[in-house]
């Protein structure tokens, strides 16, 4: 296992509106894990607050990994463990403003946006500026390619479409916003034609990607209270368009299916999030602001199961890890994973940074060719395959259709 040392390693303090109360997060349950981890090749980058983290994401091509960090650094990696820790990086590239987004690539360019609202395209091939385009504020949420454009949303309220070749600017469109809000921005949802967004409003919008003509508009939260802050309802985690339903999670609302083409609301459950959920052929996967992990049938609305020995374990954004499991990372830096059909934790691993131990702030974990990559706030890239453990190899020789065939992953993170 090799460390390479990339940038000037920084912690940033900042504030933040995200969600945060103290409380006790649950002991774990004693496990003897069928999984191990092995460190495959790990990056140290810039260290930072997790919240600065929520519009960021790795991207992958066949042979290469691109991702960025809030102190401006953008990095594309070889995903295959190299013989010299100097090859490890094909290129790196530090920008003036912090990256608030992305990267997200389109054709041979890579896209992110900062926090000083530029949207900026390099070219995959060396990290040069291929375009730079100036917005209004912060660009917060993931680009989105569609058609041929970039759809982004500004912390003030807009959306914008950009030329994705040239970044000229085809159309902006405004939204009124709260005078509180979580710091974070759910990502633009694309299908079909039509782009889908959460508001902090507890509204949800359909907009025809031409033009950013409103299709429909629903409240699907209405906020009570008598301050701003209990009248916060973010829709933050990213909404899901499948067999012509939209699924939709709120802060402090609900869990909704509705008509992707008319707004109509399917059904709706009381639960509240703010963190990407996933959905398969069965089910929705979700973590409420509890922690409690969440499987929800996708056509009726009809709870599942509940599981609930993770509860305040700060658990990241839930993953389908393969046919059978789901993977999830909490707060403490441990990967967790757990049946599908019943919600029980089947395996365990601990995340470790560096040489002096471990990370206790796991950022973002994405799984790309049966790798697991996972960014933590310690500024760790750390690239993992997932095996068998020694004891499960050694008792289940003979068993190669067991947990040998089930390490694999094979679903890649649901945006």
């Amino acid at each position: 296992m090799r460390i390479l040392f990339l940038f000037t390693v920084l912690t940033l303090v900042g504030c933040s509106s995200s969600p945060k109360v103290v409380r006790e997060p649950t002991p774990l349950l004693k496990m003897t894990s069928p999984y191990a981890l092995e460190k495959q090749w790990q990056l140290q980058l810039d260290a930072f607050n997790r919240e600065d983290s929520h519009g960021l994401y790795f991207a992958d091509i066949k042979k290469a990994v691109y991702f960025a960090t809030p102190k401006g650094g953008l990095i594309k990696a070889h995903k295959a463990n190299q013989d010299r820790w100097q090859d490890q990086v094909i290129w790196q590239t530090r920008f003036q403003a912090p990256i608030a987004s992305g990267p997200t690539i389109y054709r041979s360019t890579v896209i992110v946006g900062t926090s000083k609202g530029q949207v900026l395209a390099v070219n995959q091939s060396d990290g040069s500026q291929a375009w730079m385009t100036q917005l209004t504020s912060e660009v917060l949420s993931r680009p989105i390619i569609a058609e041929g454009k970039v759809f982004v949303r500004t912390v003030d309220g807009k959306v914008v479409a950009l030329n994705a070749d040239t970044g000229v600017k085809e159309w902006v469109v405004e939204h009124n916003l709260p005078n509180l809000s979580f710091r974070g921005i759910a990502p633009i949802t694309y299908a079909s034609g039509k782009l889908f967004l959460g508001w902090e409003t507890g509204q949800v919008q359909s907009l025809e990607s031409k033009a950013g003509a409103l299709d429909w508009q629903t409240q699907v939260i209405v906020p009570s209270g008598r301050t701003d802050l209990e009248r916060m309802v973010d829709i933050q985690a990213g909404l899901i368009v499948k067999d012509g339903r939209l699924f939709v999670l709120g802060y402090q609302g609900k869990l909704l299916a509705m008509n992707a083409n008319t707004g109509n609301l399917y059904w709706s459950k009381e639960i509240s999030g703010f963190r990407n959920f996933v959905v398969d052929d069965k089910a929705l996967y979700l973590v409420d602001e509890n922690d409690l992990l969440t499987a929800v049938d996708y056509v009726n609305g009809t709870q599942l199961w509940q599981q609930q020995n993770f509860k305040y374990r700060q658990l990241r954004n839930i993953k389908l890890y393969n046919d059978t499991q789901l993977l999830v990372a909490d707060g403490l830096g441990y990967l967790h994973w757990i049946d599908k059909l019943d919600g029980t934790p089947v395996a365990r691993a601990r995340h470790g940074s560096g040489y002096l131990g471990t990370s206790e702030g796991i950022a973002r974990v994405q799984i790309a060719d049966q790798q697991l990559y996972v960014l933590d706030n310690d500024g760790y890239l750390t690239v993992y395959q997932v095996k068998p453990a020694d004891w499960y190899q050694f008792n289940h020789s003979n068993d190669p259709q067991g947990v040998k065939k089930s390490v694999t992953p094979k679903t890649k993170e649901i945006q």
